[in-house]
């Protein structure tokens, strides 16, 4: 069974958990999971299963579309409801205020990680650095905003909503927590929730319900459904033939786009669509087999 499978995760289970889970509900030896979502996260889990694990680092995962919630009165460790309240205050921005300051977070920005993260310190994630209260310096990294708005705020609940499209490595907590601060410096808050709804060309309606993961069988996209046809080729049975010798084929026409998803790379299928080998580019239309499925 080779494929990949949208899941709706809950709050509450790891991304791991999460593959793990589908792959004892459909019976395979071999899942891996997409693009990490927190356990205090909720949303689209894109798992691939059985050789397609093999394709995950070639997936295009962009843009990434989350839905947020922030709750002002505190501040936690964390930067979310899990951790430990660090501040208080009765300062609650306006939504004028906040509506105002979300164009200085579009585009590319730098922002500082959490120090409860999975970015690693020395071999070490931030996250059990943090929980032995070891103090790590977390340094700033670009992320690009794509687009950012509200589309909720109730003062009486004290809380505020907004969507957000952004690439790869953006942490949506930290990203809260900056338009708290620029809207008023004196306000605290925290993000009580966070729903991934979009990643690359997935979505939330392509995923199975996390509570019915025996229905999967239903929801299996093929390899060929999860990429684009920009970084597609098919094969023909000469070109199969050379490539399952592990040799160099011509590869006529550039299909090879110049970007941070292809990296000169194209899947490869045969004219029935099954999945035959991740190509290299290595000098003009010339490709090595990079990973072979034949």
């Amino acid at each position: 069974m080779d494929g990949f499978i949208c899941v709706d995760k809950p709050v509450g289970p790891s991304s791991f958990s999460a593959a793990q889970a589908v792959r004892r509900s459909l019976k395979i030896s071999k899942a891996g999971h997409a693009g990490t979502l927190d356990p205090m996260a909720s949303g689209l889990l894109v798992v691939a299963l059985g050789r397609c694990t093999r394709l995950l680092e070639h997936l295009s995962l962009e843009p990434k579309v989350y839905e947020f919630s922030v709750t002002f009165g505190r501040s936690t460790d964390t930067l979310d409801a899990e951790g430990n309240v660090t501040a208080e205050s009765d300062v609650i921005p306006s939504a004028d205020k906040l509506t105002d300051v979300l164009k200085r977070f579009t585009g590319t920005i730098e922002q500082i990680p959490p120090r409860y993260s999975a970015i690693k310190i020395g071999g070490t994630p931030a996250y059990k650095l943090a929980r032995k209260g070891v103090d790590v310096e977390m340094k700033a990294r670009a992320v690009t905003i794509y687009d950012l708005e509200m589309c909720g705020y109730d003062i009486g609940e004290r809380r505020a909503d907004f969507t957000v499209g952004c690439s790869a490595g953006t942490y949506v907590r930290s990203l809260a927590i900056d338009i708290v601060k620029a809207a008023d410096i004196s306000a605290e808050g925290f993000v009580n929730k966070l729903r991934r709804t979009r990643t690359g060309r997935f979505d939330l309606s392509m995923a199975v319900d996390y509570q019915h993961l025996s229905d999967g069988m239903n929801y299996i996209i093929n390899a060929d459904g999860a990429f684009d046809d920009s970084l597609k080729t098919v094969i023909d049975n000469a070109q199969k033939s050379e490539i399952s010798k592990g040799r160099k084929v011509v590869i006529s026409g550039d299909k090879s786009v110049d970007n941070d998803c292809s990296k000169n790379m194209l899947i490869a299928f045969d004219s029935e669509g099954a999945l035959s080998a991740v190509l290299k580019r290595v000098d003009g239309d010339l490709y090595h087999p990079e990973k072979v499925f034949l």
